[in-house]
């Protein structure tokens, strides 16, 4: 397939739903799920990135024919929007995989909770660049002193960590669903169970 050329504008961005292995150590092979994905046509034509925002290295692709049967639109009239000439428009990227699980969040992210107590972290954010720099780095409690990774505090489903990412862009948070099937079809590709969860830039 022709890749299709692209111009990116994220002043108008929506939100993104992000699929991300249930285990933030765990990446597949990228050129597989590709492949797995466009097999039931969740995704289709490569897209060129002429402005790579979020991330350079992304690779992008246009809607398939079974995009909206892997995803669960909420609404009784779901028009997606897939014209590439548009300001925005839903598409799927595919970042590069990194060595170690990094942390995916946006405007809508709020504090994680501790697992044990509920307690929030606070100053969450003044500790991420340390987190991409200290991989094996926990963080305390500051209510109850329990100590454990980043990964493994309750961010609901507004921020989360992964090596590698699935992105549906131009999503609106809890606007779409990935169905069981869609689930079945990664875990298929990647031998892997798989979680989701939004963010907005």
């Amino acid at each position: 397939m022709k890749p299709d050329s692209l111009l990116m504008s994220t002043a108008l961005h929506t939100g993104r739903l992000i699929l991300t292995p249930s285990d933030p150590h765990l990446a597949p092979d990228v050129d597989l799920l590709i492949e797995g994905l466009s097999r039931p046509g969740f995704l289709s034509a490569p897209l060129i990135l002429e402005n790579p925002q979020p991330g350079a290295g992304d690779r992008a692709f246009a809607t398939g024919a079974g995009f909206l049967s892997l995803l669960t639109f909420a609404g009784c009239a779901v028009r997606i929007r897939d014209d590439v000439r548009a300001g925005r428009f839903s598409h799927i990227r595919i970042p590069p995989v990194s060595q170690h699980p990094r942390l995916m969040v946006g405007r809508n992210t709020r504090p994680p909770r501790c697992v044990g107590c509920r307690a929030p972290l606070s100053g969450w954010r003044a500790l991420v660049e340390h987190w991409a720099t200290h991989p094996h780095a926990g963080v305390q409690c500051p209510a109850c002193g329990e100590t454990r990774p980043p990964w493994l505090w309750d961010w609901k489903q507004q921020g989360g960590f992964g090596r590698a990412f699935v992105q549906i862009e131009e999503v609106f948070p809890g606007e779409a669903v990935p169905t069981p099937m869609f689930f079945e079809q990664l875990i298929r590709v990647s031998g892997i169970g798989w979680r989701h969860f939004y963010i907005q830039d």
